[in-house]
């Protein structure tokens, strides 16, 4: 179980989520009422950067020596790639304290809803 110290938004209320892996690049994140699909966005991105305020890593506990991941809440859709990716607000797992956390990022080249099927080439 992750403790959440930055809360999702809309979802504030809940406190405790668990993490279940799917493959090496699809997560669910699980609480009793809901759960939410994650993805890796270096599987899918190669120019996704941005920084992480101090207050931020802070309250998330990370530096250059914590075993952390970042990964993007989809919204799945049929057909897949039709889904979309938040890309503007990641959630970062601190795996070595067992909590995470929603950050906001401060640049506009980052949207809330972005079409998977900008990011995968189609399989023919």
């Amino acid at each position: 179980m992750y403790k959440v110290v930055l809360p999702i938004l809309g979802f504030e209320d809940i406190k405790e989520f668990e993490l279940q892996k799917i493959d090496d690049n699809f997560y669910m994140l699980k609480s009793p009422n809901v759960s939410f699909t994650l993805i890796n966005p270096f599987f899918i991105r190669n120019d996704y950067d941005f920084e992480i305020s101090d207050t931020d890593k802070e309250t998330l506990k990370i530096d250059e020596n914590s075993n952390f991941s970042v990964l993007n809440l989809m919204i799945v859709k049929k057909p897949f790639i039709e889904s979309t990716v938040n890309f503007a607000a990641p959630i970062i797992l601190n795996h070595d304290e067992n909590i995470l956390g929603q950050v906001i990022i401060q640049n506009e080249k980052y949207g809330l809803t972005e079409p998977l099927k900008n990011f995968v080439k189609a399989q023919n």
